[in-house]
């Protein structure tokens, strides 16, 4: 979508470029949401690893970044 909107704005019609522009926004928010819900969940999953190996401190970094990523109400989430 992105592609589209930037080849119609650059031949000179910028009022079609703009539903493909904002459909690739769109897409691209969501995708984004999406992974960064993955990389939470993937470094909790390594923070509690880290605990099992007894390497509280390492434990704690990859948690509290899980947190900082992760969406309100994310944890419980059975979508994803």
């Amino acid at each position: 979508m992105l592609g589209v909107g930037l080849h119609l704005s650059a031949l000179g019609r910028p009022t079609d470029a703009l539903p493909p522009a904002e459909q690739a926004v769109i897409l691209y928010r969501e995708l984004a949401e999406r992974y960064r819900l993955h990389l939470a969940r993937s470094l909790s999953n390594l923070g509690i690893t880290f605990s099992e190996l007894g390497r509280a401190a390492e434990a704690s970094q990859a948690h509290q970044e899980a947190n900082r990523l992760m969406p309100p109400g994310a944890a419980s989430d059975p979508e994803d």
